[in-house]
Parts: structure tokens; C-alpha cells; sequence
């Protein structure tokens, strides 16, 4: 699992340094524990810019139908910020067995850089994670509702604001694209990489 891990991190970045993160999380084996699309407008997770669930995407025409699960992972999502006030919540949308969302460290610049490890982490990208997914699971655990994430998670440093546009749309481009058993995780790593190619 760390193997995995080494290719998908930008091994000179410093994780707690200030910019915006791309992230996707998946659900263990791929299992749509969160819900499932429909092209209608029903319950949503997902634009993190938005103050309500049930608002649609911009632009689309395909929507996720939530599980208490979903709905757990959408709120959780939203808390971000109470536990790490330097983090601002951009797009987000939530999948029926995975999650893509942009997190922006709104912070001064580090006085000294730590280029990424491995192993215990304050204030990072892997710490912010680590509590999110602790949180859904505990959750889940209480409510006596089986549940399990993938231990691995993808992300990407957005460089400009060109990539940040190109990441914002494949967020709420998302659900309209969805296949069922859409396929792994590598699958939907592979294809987050390649939309941002010839930026």
C-alpha cells in the first residue's frame, strides 16, 4: 500500500505548504456505499461552494441519490474547515463509491519546507484526510452501518489557475459521466491524470 502511495504523492512538495490540493478518495473495493446517480434532480453531495446539498450541479444533467452513508460523507466533507480553520473548501462532488474535491490551505508560507514524508504528520494534506476518513468510519461504526474506504487516496497540487478551472469542471462534470461499476481505483486515478495532460 505505501509502494502505491510513493507514485501518486509529488515527493519534493511540502503537504503543509499554502495552494490547492485535488483529491479523490475511493470506498473500499469500489462499492457504491454512498448512492447512485439518476438524471433528475434529487438529494445531492457535492459543490463545495454551495450551502445546500440539494442544489444541482452547474451545468449538468445527472445527479447522485444518496445513501445515510452519502449523506455522512457530504456533511463530514463540509466540517473540513471547524477542525482546520486554514483550509478552504472549493468543488467537490460526491460519487456512488469514491469522492473528488479541491481543499485550498489558505496559510502564510512556511518558514522552513518539508519536502513529503512518510509516517506521523501534523497540519498536512495526510493529516486533514487521515481525520476526515476517521470521522465517516467512526460515524458509520456508531450507526452500525457497514462501511470501509480504500487505504490509499490520490492527489495532485494544483499549479495555476488554468488547472484549476480544468479541476473544477471534471468535479461537476462528474456525475453526468458515470458508468456503472465504473471500474478501480487505478482506473479512476489514471483518468483524474489525464484530464489535466497538455496544461
Amino acid at each position: 500500500m505505501n509502494s502505491s502511495r510513493k507514485h501518486i504523492r509529488f515527493r519534493k512538495w511540502d503537504y503543509s505548504a499554502a495552494g490547492a490540493y485535488f483529491v479523490t478518495i475511493c470506498t473500499d473495493q469500489m462499492r457504491c456505499f454512498f448512492g447512485y446517480i439518476k438524471d433528475e434532480p434529487v438529494l445531492l453531495t457535492g459543490v463545495g461552494t454551495d450551502d445546500h446539498p440539494s442544489l444541482p450541479y452547474p451545468n449538468v444533467d445527472a445527479y447522485l441519490n444518496t445513501t445515510q452513508i452519502g449523506r455522512m460523507a457530504w456533511k463530514y466533507w463540509r466540517e473540513i474547515p471547524q477542525h482546520y480553520p486554514f483550509v478552504v473548501l472549493d468543488a467537490f462532488v460526491i460519487m456512488p463509491n469514491h469522492l473528488h474535491g479541491i481543499l485550498i490551505f489558505d496559510k502564510p508560507p512556511n518558514k522552513e519546507w518539508k519536502p513529503n514524508t512518510f509516517g506521523p504528520q501534523k497540519g498536512n494534506l495526510g493529516d486533514v484526510i487521515r481525520q476526515y476518513k476517521g470521522t465517516v468510519k467512526r460515524t458509520t461504526n456508531k450507526a452500525s452501518l457497514p462501511f470501509k474506504w480504500q487505504g490509499k487516496y490520490f492527489d495532485r497540487v494544483i499549479r495555476n489557475a488554468k488547472e484549476m478551472k480544468k479541476a473544477q469542471e471534471y468535479i461537476w462534470s462528474n456525475p453526468g459521466r458515470w458508468k456503472e461499476k465504473e471500474g478501480s481505483a487505478k482506473k479512476i486515478f489514471e483518468d483524474v491524470e489525464h484530464s489535466f495532460k497538455n496544461l
